[in-house]
């Protein structure tokens, strides 16, 4: 259960986050956690919305590095909503099984694409570690250019956002689906 109702079109809420909601209604059709949570702060729930919006589904990486990205971003938060979610949208776009068998166990990269090891390396290291090294940034680089390095960072960084907005905003949820999640 959320530990603060979610921000509606009513008067309960001030106007600053009633505009959010309208935006966020307007533009997605629907009221995705954890952006509903955010428009308590007004336009940065909208803000947020948006940016995930265009790093889904209008950056240069394809639909199922976009859900391997996030993906790797969900587990190293242990965001099981958020994996749960994903996993499901990234099968249906392509994303292999065996690349999520990795990230879920935390398991060799050995056997994956090289497109997908190179994702998952750089997940890990850049959420798991101190620091990217420079092996990997070049690697990832070459492959993606400037462009696709930033906006895969970007995707993984605004998901751990969401796993921290998610476990703060709705603890039990986030409590019980690791009961669930099958591993």
């Amino acid at each position: 259960m959320p530990r603060l109702p979610i921000p509606s079109d009513t008067e309960a809420f001030s106007e600053e986050t009633r505009t959010a909601v309208r935006h966020i209604l307007k533009t997605r059709n629907s009221m995705p956690p954890p952006s509903s949570y955010l428009t308590y702060a007004g336009q940065a729930g909208a803000l947020l919305s948006d940016l995930v919006d265009h790093l889904r589904y209008h950056t240069s990486l394809t639909a199922a590095e976009t859900e391997l990205a996030i993906c790797t971003s969900a587990r190293a938060s242990n965001a099981d909503y958020i994996w749960n979610g994903h996993v499901r949208l990234g099968l249906q776009a392509g994303t292999r099984e065996e690349a999520l068998h990795a990230v879920d166990t935390h398991g060799p990269l050995d056997g994956l694409t090289a497109d997908e090891a190179l994702i998952i390396r750089f997940g890990r290291e850049l959420l798991e570690s101190p620091q990217v090294s420079d092996d990997t940034f070049n690697a990832v680089r070459a492959r993606y250019g400037e462009k696709g390095l930033l906006e895969l960072t970007a995707v993984m960084s605004v998901y751990t956002m969401n796993a921290n907005i998610l476990r703060v905003m709705d603890h039990q949820a986030a409590a019980d689906a690791r009961h669930l999640t099958p591993r």
